[in-house]
């Protein structure tokens, strides 16, 4: 499940129907097989509302929206594939564009996508921040553009990346909001219950709340180190969110994880009321 960083991402893929071991057919209004078409490798089975949307496409769309929106030309591009070309993740790392929250502590302008054939990431597309001293991006869930969209005849690959041309602005435009974060004092109590809140909990029928403590130590740990950088404050809590979600190499599948990381801190960031 490595990821390939070369043009692994540009193959033909193709819909067939299926059948039973005994032979009997599937309806295409039931089920059908996505085949990657170089290899005749079976990519996923998916539903009958699934609408291919080709990696190649998005990675051209993207590119034209960036080009359209005439923001900058002086870009980082990474394109990744994983299991064999099921899922795609992208980005675009702009050099040109960044801003200094604090002294020595820079941010970057980022567009980052995803793309799958096996249903398990939705066409996603956002523009947020990339946090220099660390290898974490800093996405700011409530001002900076993101669209997703599930596979199904609605999709609209174009549309969804005009967000670009809308982000760039909002991203230059959003340093008081970063630097505001460095001024607003955070106990190690209140990171706690924050974390254990909006990142931890365990949905169930009981009304004992539940939470996972062993992610709630890794986080209150980062959180610590990322206090002892830049202080007791919330600019530490939001860095410890999203350091949390982009280091995974040390899980199994740490792409998907990854995915379903960046979610989770996106929700807990739009939920918990982080006015500065």
């Amino acid at each position: 499940m490595d990821g390939i960083n070369l043009n692994e991402w540009d193959f033909p893929v193709h819909e067939e129907t299926m059948q039973t071991n005994s032979g009997i057919k599937i309806p295409a209004t039931m089920q059908k097989a996505i085949i990657r078409s170089d290899t005749n490798q079976p990519l996923a089975t998916v539903g009958k509302k699934y609408t291919i949307v080709k990696h190649q496409d998005v990675v051209s769309s993207i590119r034209d929206s960036v080009s359209k929106a005439n923001i900058s030309q002086d870009f980082e591009e990474k394109i990744e594939v994983f299991d064999g070309g099921k899922r795609l993740r992208g980005s675009m790392l702009f050099n040109d564009m960044t801003i200094e929250p604090t002294v020595g502590d820079y941010i970057k302008y980022q567009v980052l996508y995803y793309n799958s054939y096996d249903g398990t990431w939705s066409f996603s597309v956002a523009g947020m921040g990339h946090r220099l001293f660390c290898e974490n991006g800093c996405a700011d869930a409530h001002s900076i553009a993101k669209t997703v969209n599930k596979h199904t005849a609605n999709i609209n690959i174009e549309a969804s990346t005009h967000q670009i041309e809308k982000s760039a602005d909002i991203f230059l435009n959003n340093i008081g909001w970063y630097k505001a974060m460095t001024q607003a004092k955070m106990t190690d109590a209140e990171a706690e219950r924050f974390f254990r809140v909006y990142m931890c909990q365990v949905h169930t029928k009981l009304t004992e709340e539940r939470y996972n403590k062993k992610r709630l130590e890794k986080l209150m740990g980062i959180w610590k180190n990322n206090k002892r950088e830049v202080g007791s404050n919330k600019w530490a809590l939001y860095n410890s969110c999203t350091y949390w979600s982009t280091h995974t190499n040390d899980v199994k599948n740490p792409e998907v994880v990854r995915n379903d990381r960046e979610r989770i801190v996106a929700k807990a960031v739009k939920e918990y009321a982080w006015s500065v």
